[in-house]
């Protein structure tokens, strides 16, 4: 479990580093809150970040829920767990990147991020179904 909390821990970090980078953005091209348009490079820094929060929302619980409950049924939760969100960190990363370079190119990072996302959803209706029908 010290893992998958270091991991966490490390999703948090990169969601607030994005945060800062709007920030930097925000100075650099003189964008004034509350305004979220204006240049093309800050409002890419700023999708990047609003999307990740997106993301964040459905990630999170289930980033907490699954592992318990497939420890639960002598699965390796914890690890499978852990796995799923270096995978969702790199492809937040490889989506970031790409997005502020060129917005059509954050395909490949979306993908590399989502489907650890699906992986954990589908993982706990599944272990939802079998403890209600035992």
């Amino acid at each position: 479990m010290g893992f998958m909390t270091l991991v966490l821990a490390l999703i948090l970090i990169q969601y607030i580093s994005f945060g800062m980078k709007v920030g930097g953005a925000r100075q650099k091209y003189d964008i004034q809150a509350p305004a979220i348009t204006g240049n093309p490079e800050f409002e890419r820094y700023y999708r990047v970040h609003q999307n990740t929060l997106e993301q964040l929302i459905v990630f999170i619980p289930l980033y907490l829920v699954f592992p318990q409950m497939a420890e639960a049924r002598g699965w390796m939760g914890y690890e499978m767990t852990s796995i799923a969100g270096v995978l969702w960190i790199i492809g937040r990363y490889i989506y970031a990147s790409n997005y502020v370079k060129d917005p059509a190119s954050r395909g490949k990072g979306f993908l590399i991020g989502f489907l650890p996302q699906v992986l954990l959803l589908l993982g706990t209706l599944v272990l939802s179904v079998m403890s209600i029908i035992g």
